[in-house]
């Protein structure tokens, strides 16, 4: 790898783990189902008579060597693992101060805290996003008497407690005839109906641990100026410049001498 940012590094670092895991799997599967590739041979013919039939030779030519195969192998992995090791070394010295709306919060904080950081605190803020907050449209005030951050309404809350009554009016009196006439008794006509009729009333007093719509926005725009500001940091971070340590070779070496 040449010399360059962590930031270049980092981009780069997948794509030559994946090319060395390919070209890994590859020769193993050649090792394992193709060794004829490795193998070359010819065959003579020669009959016993002068007079025979004479077949050509068939030949099986050498595709590879097993060296050649390794070596191959070898150059993916020792990009890989140069990577590695330059992204891991580059790392122990990458460090930013965070910095958030110009107060200095921490100092010399690693690229790979910070990294991890900016997901953790989108974590936070998940759970600050979901912060019950005071019922708009009704009057709260500070109550200290019950506690730190309880608030209790202004009004207290007034409802009816009402019952239910049968009600009725005579719409015609009963008619009886007179002693000694004729005739039929008429009964009177009653009307009936219910009413709701008011017997009371409650009073509510609220008070609530919640807080206010406005100190909860609050909270969430210091968790997203803090990330945006972690942010910033980690690719301040990141623009260290590489260490050029490498390692690849001499394991390669090792195992191949």
């Amino acid at each position: 790898m040449g010399k360059g940012k962590l930031h270049e590094l980092l981009a780069v670092e997948a794509d030559l783990e994946g090319r060395s895991r390919n070209i890994m799997n590859e020769t193993r599967k050649v090792f394992k189902d193709k060794p004829v590739l490795f193998m070359g041979a010819v065959r003579n013919y020669k009959p016993f008579e002068d007079d025979g039939i004479d077949y050509p030779s068939e030949f099986q030519n050498l595709t590879s060597t097993v060296d050649e195969k390794l070596e191959y192998t070898g150059k993916s992995i020792i990009k890989y693992y140069d990577a590695l090791l330059q992204k891991e070394a580059t790392n122990q010295v990458a460090k930013a101060d965070l910095v958030v709306d110009g107060q200095v919060i921490a100092t010399g904080l690693p690229a790979t805290f910070l990294l991890g950081m900016e997901a953790r605190l989108r974590n936070v803020r998940e759970v600050y996003a979901q912060i019950p907050t005071l019922a708009i449209g009704t009057e709260w005030k500070a109550d200290e008497a019950k506690g730190k951050g309880v608030w209790s309404t202004v009004h207290p809350e007034e409802s009816m407690k009402t019952e239910k009554t049968t009600k009725s009016k005579v719409l015609y009196e009963a008619k009886f005839p007179k002693e000694g006439e004729g005739g039929q008794s008429i009964p009177a006509v009653i009307d009936k109906w219910n009413e709701v009729i008011n017997v009371g009333k409650y009073t509510k007093h609220v008070w609530s641990g919640m807080l206010t719509p406005a100190r909860k926005s609050e909270l969430l725009d210091r968790i997203d100026s803090l990330l945006r500001a972690v942010k910033k940091a980690r690719q301040r971070a990141n623009s260290t410049e590489v260490l050029k340590v490498n390692v690849g070779k001499s394991l390669m070496d090792y195992i191949n001498q």
